[in-house]
C-alpha cells in the first residue's frame, strides 16, 4: 500500500508488475495523478488507486531522457509553425465571395 504522497518529477516502482514510472501532474481538484513508464506510455490514476499500489521510490532509469530525443524524420514532420515572409500578403490570393454566389442574399 502507498503510505507516500506522490511528488512531482519523483520517480518510483510499481512493486506489483515491476514497472518504473514518473509522476509528471498532479489534479487536487479531481484527484488524479498523471504518470509516465520509463517506456514513454502516460497514464492517469486516481488517489484510490494510487493508496492500493505498493510503490516505492526509485532512481529514474539512466536512458530515461533518450526517449524523448526526434530522430531526423520525426523533425521533419513536427509541428512547427511556418510564418509568412515579413511584407507579404497573405490574404492577397484570395478570391472575394461573389464567384460563389454567396453576395446574393
Amino acid at each position: 500500500m502507498a503510505t507516500q504522497l506522490p511528488t512531482m518529477g519523483q520517480w518510483y516502482q510499481d512493486i506489483a508488475i515491476n514497472r518504473l514510472f514518473e509522476i509528471i501532474g498532479q489534479d487536487q481538484y479531481c484527484a488524479t495523478i498523471d504518470i509516465r513508464y520509463e517506456d514513454g506510455e502516460i497514464d492517469q490514476i486516481d488517489l484510490e488507486q494510487w493508496a492500493q499500489m505498493s510503490v516505492s521510490q526509485a532512481d529514474p532509469p539512466q536512458d530515461w531522457r533518450s526517449l524523448f530525443d526526434l530522430s531526423e524524420e520525426q523533425r521533419l514532420f513536427s509541428d512547427d509553425i511556418i510564418m509568412p515572409a515579413p511584407g507579404t500578403d497573405v490574404l492577397a490570393g484570395l478570391e472575394p465571395d461573389s464567384l460563389f454566389g454567396w453576395d446574393e442574399f
